[in-house]
């Protein structure tokens, strides 16, 4: 792993009293997918899914945030938003104009997913050894995002999008405010549930 060519990004940190509130859960949990699931059953009645992009809800914090749907339907491109832990309700499916970029691609079943939902922690935590392992002098943050999708070949893979920090060098102060500076890296699962960095 090299962090080389990786771009530094910065977040403002937010301290939010938590003593009336109960804590998201993490957009790895089983509970997380079982809730996105039973949506994508309903969605799939109507529309192909080509991808599924699960976000955290607010910067390095690994609570289960938003979804980014890709869908196609008679051809068409179509994307769709799905709200947790907003208070706001689903967006509707919005046509896209932009086609995609790989001609006509092939869409997910919605059962890989379920089939997946008890491994993706198993995943992160391999994705956290590794980090420990190759990367001396950085730490997990926060998993940003968890991506369902087929690759070129037709194979299942789910990506995770990783937060990482440099042990000791990470936490500033700018006007008044703590800022964290952290780096993204990306690790494959292939269909056989092997775990890889992504270069």
């Amino acid at each position: 792993m090299k962090l080389k060519k990786l771009f530094l990004v910065s977040a403002i940190v937010l301290l939010v009293s938590a003593c009336s509130q109960i804590a998201p859960p993490s957009i790895s949990s089983p509970k997380s997918l079982g809730e996105l699931i039973t949506d994508l059953k309903n969605i799939s009645k109507n529309y192909d899914i080509i991808e599924v992009d699960i976000n955290e809800k607010d910067e390095l914090t690994s609570d289960f945030g938003f979804v980014l749907l890709t869908l196609m339907k008679d051809g068409k491109n179509y994307s769709q938003t799905l709200y947790y832990n907003y208070g706001i309700a689903h967006d509707d499916p919005k046509e896209r104009k932009s086609s995609f970029d790989k001609g006509n691609p092939q869409s997910v079943n919605v059962e890989d997913i379920e089939k997946r939902q008890n491994e993706v922690e198993k995943y992160l935590e391999n994705a956290k050894s590794q980090i420990n392992e190759n990367l001396e002098g950085y730490s997990f943050k926060s998993i940003k995002s968890i991506k369902f999708y087929l690759n070129d070949n037709g194979n299942f893979e789910t990506e995770l999008r990783i937060n990482i920090i440099e042990d000791g060098n990470s936490e500033r102060r700018e006007s008044g405010r703590t800022v964290i500076d952290y780096y993204t890296i990306t690790f494959l699962a292939d269909s056989d549930g092997n775990v890889v960095y992504k270069e």
